[in-house]
């Protein structure tokens, strides 16, 4: 994540915290005549924007009622010139992750906004949480024993950090699980370095949802340490599943556009209600979650109601008959999503990596992968894993790769109501590209992909 150069002395003739606030309530908040908002600005524009800002300041310090403290932490981290000397950028995450990392200044994930301390989490002071010495002026010794601030969530939300210990957000047992199928227990501990290195970067703590990005994406405070009661979705939920699910959603794929409840403004948690916190069950994989989002929540199930009940007008539509019955609705109403192939790991440099061997916008039905799902026919999304991936640490280190399908049951999140394939019966019955076929298979995948092939009927039958 991004750090402080621990070494930097602050910038005393540098932005004091007064420029700070105009930073956040000017420069951020109000562009200036004939500019779009955007967070994504170069500390040197932002410098720029200073220079303008002059009344502002002016008029700041004549009506701010309490001056800011000229020491310890609030000084220095409301303080935008030093940290904008300061602060080290975040390594970038690897272009094949399943993370996305935004693109803004890095002094702002260390920037507190100046009215923070009046706040509710405010008045509890900084070293409550953070431990650290808050009368230093020196970074080096104020940092002196600092602790993660996300221990002390419980002290006042006990019930939901409670049950988030036991959510997949959290323990990451789904990720866990599956890999543990192709490698078993036994084989996990040689499996060591890469869960490590890898998939348990993407744990996620209190903040990471409600204060700042995720680790994942290197970190950093999203809006000056303020705690948002709702993760905010572009800041949140769409970095840790950037690659996918967020992607899909916001249209970032190319040539896809965004899925149709984003542009009506739904936001993730508006379906996704049982998934975040979890419910203080330790479930094996996102299936399983009771509670899981579903279209099913929100439109009725397929077949259409009985003539003698209300039905909406696209409930008329012969395609919601009981001949599709078994048919998911991602099937018809999906537009192409990403899949990632043939993953490799290892190590460069003494440094972890993982690299997709081709990553792509596919479509593909077939059948289903995940037991106790309602549907015969589903999305399928391919799972990277390959057969040697973990070569590198061992041989043979998946003794379960071909008991496990590699294209899986997917829930794509980039649906439409009228798509190239939902058109007409023949749209999608009389195109093979659509189905997942033997051609479709890497001869070095595993045996169980089999399972998913599926030949459709033809439109008549």
């Amino acid at each position: 994540m991004a750090r402080l150069r621990i070494g930097a002395k602050r910038a005393g003739a540098g932005l004091s915290a007064l420029l700070a606030s105009v930073i956040w309530g000017v420069v951020l908040a109000t562009p200036a005549p004939g500019e779009d908002f955007s967070l994504e600005r170069s500390a040197a524009e932002i410098e720029a924007w200073l220079g303008r800002a002059g009344a502002e300041v002016g008029h700041f310090m004549a009506t701010r009622e309490d001056p800011l403290p000229d020491d310890g932490c609030i000084a220095c981290h409301t303080d935008a010139g030093a940290l904008i000397g300061m602060v080290v950028p975040p390594e970038a995450p690897p272009e094949d992750g399943c993370a996305a990392a935004p693109s803004r200044p890095p002094f702002l994930g260390f920037f507190v906004n100046p009215e923070f301390p009046a706040s509710t989490h405010g008045e509890l002071g900084c070293i409550a949480c953070h431990g650290g010495d808050g009368t230093a002026t020196e970074a080096e010794i104020a940092h002196a024993g600092l602790r993660p601030g996300t221990e002390g969530c419980a002290d006042c939300h006990g019930k939901i950090v409670e049950r988030h210990e036991t959510s997949l957000h959290h323990t990451l047992n789904g990720m866990r699980h599956a890999l543990e199928l192709r490698a078993g227990e036994m084989r996990m501990q040689a499996l060591s370095t890469p869960w490590q290195a890898d998939c348990a970067t993407c744990h996620t703590t209190c903040s990471d949802c409600h204060l700042s990005l995720p680790a994942a994406v290197g970190g950093g405070l999203i809006k000056g340490h303020e705690f948002m009661k709702r993760a905010p979705m572009e800041d949140s939920c769409a970095l840790c599943h950037g690659s996918r699910a967020g992607a899909e959603y916001l249209g970032n794929n190319p040539g896809v556009g965004p899925d149709v409840h984003f542009e009506e403004g739904m936001h993730c948690l508006d379906c996704h209600k049982n998934d975040l916190h979890g419910d203080g069950t330790l479930y094996t994989n996102r299936w399983e979650v009771a509670g899981r989002a579903a279209c099913t929540d929100c439109h009725p199930a397929l077949p259409r109601a009985a003539k003698d009940e209300p039905e909406p007008d696209y409930m008329d539509f012969p395609v919601h008959s009981e001949v599709h019955a078994d048919v998911a609705c991602q099937v018809c109403h999906a537009t192409p999503y990403q899949a990632c192939f043939d993953c490799h790991t290892g190590e460069e440099d003494g440094e972890y990596f993982r690299r997709a061997g081709d990553k792509r916008l596919v479509l593909k039905f077939g059948r289903n992968t995940v037991p106790g799902y309602p549907y015969g026919i589903v999305t399928l999304r391919n799972n990277p894993v390959a057969r040697d991936s973990f070569d590198h640490f061992g041989q043979n280190l998946l003794p379960g790769f071909d008991d496990e399908p590699t294209w899986k049951t997917a829930a794509p999140h980039n649906i439409q109501r009228i798509t190239g394939q939902n058109v007409s019966c023949f749209n999608c019955h009389d195109d093979p590209t659509l189905f997942l076929t033997e051609e479709d298979l890497d001869r070095r995948g595993p045996a169980a992909n089999t399972r998913a092939l599926f030949d459709p009927p033809a439109p008549d039958q």
